[in-house]
């Protein structure tokens, strides 16, 4: 018997004497997961939010117990990797993940993110769970991907519907759109659902221009685009960019509406400018956007464990972690990604949430609504186009 052994006997035998029970000290049972994501650089605001996101989740279900997988206890523990929304980080971020620290799960905010990481997901095990809105991020036959946000295929030709109601209900003819198109993978797929949809209900893109989302100057490109008159100039990524692109445009004379994708919150963009620059900007949002109980119980309950309001990435971030260890829970499983993800439709139609998330089919898609958010005055609004 080792001295530390002897020792730990020792103290097990006061223990027993002084309550009557031995209390040997065993290290908890741990499941980690993996989250890549962006922690500093052009979308570090974004990536941190869904972090956070991910930490509340992970505290209220430890706090709560833990996990409870094949009769056996564990203690959740995510493992963050920065990937300065780069695509080679995060390339670096999921081997590391999946090779160092053996993670059956990995979830990030970004298609930037999840399409290099799908090029090995399979081969290492693990599942890939990503808040990407392009559908060709579930058409390419990857068994272990799950989407945890909305497929523009499915819902861009709504929410143009929606855009379009709001400009008329408001008096607005909004019919040339102009396209800022961020070089990712989302971007483009993005800017080309739109421009089909807002084709088809009528409208005409009357130029587009791309451009990188951890830069800092957008003149060149919207000197090129504002002198074709465009009624709304097109976003298609994060805050931080955005809003940067929304101050220059304001700059050189453009006062017309912007149209953003769900990739930027309502509430961080008002965090970052003025509303005489931000006052008229649409965005896509979900259920989020609603004053509903359990979705602003969690965003009081964010703002004051962070002390910054929360984004629409938080709370995805939030039910992503809660959706992927039911399904660890309900898979029986801490080590097998293919069971895992098999658990899954089960595990979230048993999961209340606050996006109404439902529904994953064998691709790895899900149902999640859009509506849209409208920013004025400094705060956001809903419209769902049921208001009269």
């Amino acid at each position: 018997m080792s001295t530390s052994d002897r020792l730990r006997a020792i103290l097990c035998a006061s223990f027993a004497v002084m309550f009557g029970v031995c209390a040997e000290s065993k290290a908890a049972d741990i499941f980690k997961f993996g989250v890549v994501t962006p922690l500093s650089g052009g979308a570090a605001d974004y990536g941190i939010a869904f972090q956070n996101g991910i930490k509340m989740a992970v505290e209220e279900i430890n706090k709560a117990g833990g996990a409870t997988v094949g009769g056996k206890n564990y203690t959740i523990e995510p493992v963050f990797c920065d990937d300065e929304f780069k695509p080679d980080k995060a390339v670096n971020c999921g081997k590391e993940l999946s090779a160092q620290h053996k993670v059956r799960a990995i979830m990030t905010p970004s298609s930037l993110a999840a399409f290099p990481m799908m090029g090995f997901n399979q081969q290492e095990n693990f599942v890939l769970m990503a808040t990407s809105q392009t559908p060709k991020f579930t058409a390419m036959g990857n068994k272990l991907v799950v989407r945890f946000i909305n497929n523009t295929d499915r819902t861009m030709g709504p929410w143009v519907v929606l855009v379009n109601k709001y400009f008329q209900k408001n008096g607005k003819q909004i019919k040339k759109a102009a396209i800022m198109e961020v070089n990712t993978e989302l971007g483009k797929s993005w800017a080309d659902n739109f421009a089909k949809a807002w084709t088809k209900e009528g409208g005409t893109i009357i130029g587009k221009a791309s451009y990188d989302a951890n830069a800092t100057d957008f003149y060149p490109q919207l000197s090129t685009l504002l002198p074709n008159a465009p009624d709304a100039i097109v976003l298609t990524t994060v805050c931080q960019p955005s809003a940067i692109v929304i101050k220059q445009a304001r700059e050189l004379g453009f006062k017309g509406p912007f149209i953003n994708s769900a990739a930027c919150s309502g509430e961080e963009l008002l965090k970052l400018l003025p509303a005489e620059q931000s006052d008229g900007t649409l965005l896509e949002v979900g259920s989020w956007a609603f004053h509903e109980p359990t979705i602003d119980a969690f965003k009081k309950a964010y703002e004051e464990k962070f002390k910054i309001l929360p984004q629409l990435i938080s709370g995805v971030g939030y039910e992503g972690t809660r959706w992927l260890i039911k399904s660890v829970e309900t898979a029986g499983v801490v080590d097998d990604a293919t069971k895992i993800r098999a658990a899954m439709p089960a595990a979230l139609s048993g999961l209340k949430n606050m996006f109404g998330m439902a529904n994953l089919d064998e691709t790895g898609d899900v149902d999640f609504a859009m509506y849209v958010g409208i920013a004025s005055g400094g705060k956001m609004s809903v419209f769902s186009g049921t208001e009269h």
